[in-house]
């Protein structure tokens, strides 16, 4: 039953990853409250609240207990599309108070990350999650969250600029309904799209990727976001790859990736300024002098650097 959950999270701890989340939802048919339901990505059920809270609780406590490597558990996957979820906000805030008392139950001391909501073509945020805001504020249901959640992919044909418009207002939205004060996980991020489905189609490669890849960390620290995790490293569905599909080989974005961890991991992190469409990041190593990131938003410019 959990052979490929058993290899995927010992992968991760062989790779040396020291925090591993796991993304909820998708409810299996036999637990669906509406089995004939359409839309569902992964068939019919899949996107329906579970008819018993139950069901989830005790599938999160059996693998909240198997793997004590998994630091977080994400409460459900982009909630605000009916592929994913056509429950209601109530459903989802008593579900999401019943998830963190499921681990607690346990002992588990992961942490419990709110469902989550995409901006990409619906707007920051979304319908739903603007009411799942509310109906979490009412029913004081935030305190039972360690993070809360958003996809901040911007359009195909759009870059880093837009997905700080998104952090933006995302942040707005969260201080407005009552999750002041809670670190901003972006839990999945990519750029472009090569999905059969779509009429919009854009892959990115290069220079290009490896500047949205550096941008995108550059960006979170800048903006308040505090954990982006990549979507994906080898499945080459959106538009900006980190290993070639043929050989396995780091991209020049999985390199970009490595190389902006090497840049921050360690450091205090002290802002950012802007000017004249040229933007300063500094940062300082415990003992060390401080050491700058520079890079411009307009036309490409030769900078200085030490």
């Amino acid at each position: 039953v959990f052979a490929g959950l058993d290899a995927a999270v010992n992968n991760a701890v062989r790779l040396g990853a020291s925090e591993i989340l796991y993304t909820l939802g998708s409810t299996p048919l036999w637990a669906a409250s509406d089995q004939n339901s359409k839309y569902g990505l992964y068939g019919p059920g899949s996107n329906t609240h579970p008819k018993d809270n139950k069901d989830y609780t005790d599938y999160l406590k059996a693998v909240a207990t198997k793997y004590p490597q998994i630091t977080a558990f994400q409460v459900w996957n982009e909630a605000n599309l009916r592929d994913f979820y056509l429950g209601s906000t109530k459903q989802m805030a008593t579900l999401t108070k019943d998830a963190k008392k499921a681990l607690r139950s346990v002992g588990s001391k992961a942490k419990l990350v709110a469902a989550s909501t995409t901006v990409r073509s619906y707007g920051p945020v979304g319908k739903f999650g603007k009411a799942y805001g509310k109906t979490m504020k009412k029913k004081k249901a935030w305190k039972y969250v360690d993070a809360v959640s958003a996809h901040f992919y911007p359009p195909a044909t759009s870059g880093p600029g837009t997905r700080v418009s998104y952090m933006k207002k995302v942040k707005r939205y969260y201080k407005k309904y009552g999750a002041k004060g809670k670190p901003i996980w972006d839990t999945e991020m990519n750029y472009g799209d090569r999905r059969p489905y779509m009429s919009v189609k854009r892959v990115y490669t290069g220079e290009k990727a490896a500047g949205y890849v550096a941008r995108s960390y550059i960006d979170s620290m800048r903006y308040g976001v505090s954990r982006v995790f990549w979507y994906g490293w080898d499945i080459q569905v959106l538009g900006t790859d980190m290993t070639d599909p043929n050989t396995s080989a780091l991209t020049s974005g999985g390199k970009a990736f490595l190389e902006i961890q090497d840049w921050m991991v360690g450091k205090k992190w002290y802002g950012c300024k802007t000017k004249k469409k040229i933007t300063t990041c500094t940062l300082k190593p415990t003992g060390g002098s401080k050491d700058t990131i520079r890079f411009t938003t307009g036309k490409s410019k030769k900078l200085k650097v030490r």
